[in-house]
């Protein structure tokens, strides 16, 4: 064979493998923000996603902040995952002006991302948002608000209890319980007799979370509830904050086999009994070493 041929056929394979051992490199932002324009969804939000991981670079946000308009659920959602990620003052404002848009996807996207960044200056506008004609945007902002866990947007949740969309006042529910403060207590309380039984148990398993003397009475009196949801989530919600008084009521649904929720009411309240002994046992112990 010829010398200067072998000789290529090395060098050829030796710059194969050094091409192999080479760390991969993915897209650069310039492919990304292309791709963020292609017309396969797939595409799109690959590249929404990818961007993500590209905090540093300005071009960045604006790119995000467009595809949440994006006519693809998938691609708005990881656009506003990866801003979500951006913790930073450019984002806070670019969403906040987002939502402003005539595009009711890109508003209630540009919501679920202010709620996922963290920032609890973004209360106030998302209680804005709670006075929306549309009703998605209205549920978006209290999940939103969920989130955000905090306790100042309290008055305005009550009000959105008292929406005309179960769905909102299923996340105004949930949102009351994030909150963690004792006001959104007896605002919980009346919504236990919501007619919706979506919201009953939205209110049941929200009032886990809200320490009020009262709402181990309230949730025992949803054990008699019409919706097995309901009776389920009020077991649960004891588990938190079941008193031993509790245990009488609990005992019988030990034999309860309906399914709910992946499980049965029995292993439900089998789980419960057990949290509400362990407390009452430790209760015992921190009054004996005293």
């Amino acid at each position: 064979m010829d010398p200067s041929r072998v000789t290529r056929l090395f060098a050829l394979k030796l710059k194969n493998v050094l091409e192999a051992l080479r760390p991969h490199r993915g897209p650069s932002l310039d492919d990304l923000l292309t791709q963020l324009t292609q017309a396969d969804a797939r595409t799109r939000w690959e590249a929404a996603m990818s961007l993500g991981l590209l905090q540093h670079q300005p071009r960045v946000v604006e790119a995000l902040a467009h595809a949440l308009g994006d006519p693809h659920p998938f691609v708005r959602w990881h656009a506003g995952e990866s801003l979500a990620q951006r913790r930073d003052e450019r984002t806070f404002a670019l969403l906040s002006a987002v939502l402003s848009s005539k595009n009711l996807c890109c508003r209630s996207a540009a919501v679920d991302a202010l709620g996922k960044l963290g920032d609890r200056r973004a209360t106030a506008v998302l209680c804005k948002m709670l006075d929306s004609r549309n009703a998605e945007l209205r549920c978006a902002a209290a999940e939103a608000l969920a989130r955000l866990g905090d306790a100042s947007a309290v008055s305005r949740l009550k009000k959105a209890l008292g929406d005309s969309n179960i769905h909102v006042r299923w996340a105004a529910a949930h949102a009351l319980g994030a909150t963690g403060s004792a006001e959104a207590g007896p605002i919980l309380l009346a919504a236990l007799h919501d007619e919706s039984a979506l919201v009953r148990a939205s209110a049941a398993s929200a009032l886990a979370r809200i320490a009020i003397p009262e709402a181990c009475d309230a949730l025992l009196c949803l054990l008699q509830d019409s919706d097995v949801g309901v009776r389920c989530q009020a077991v649960r919600a004891l588990g938190t904050v079941g008193k031993a008084e509790a245990l009488p009521f609990l005992t019988p649904l030990l034999m309860d086999s309906t399914e709910v929720f992946g499980t049965t009411i029995a292993q439900t309240a089998g789980s419960t009994i057990g949290m509400i002994e362990q407390r009452i046992r430790e209760d015992v112990q921190a009054r004996s070493s005293r």
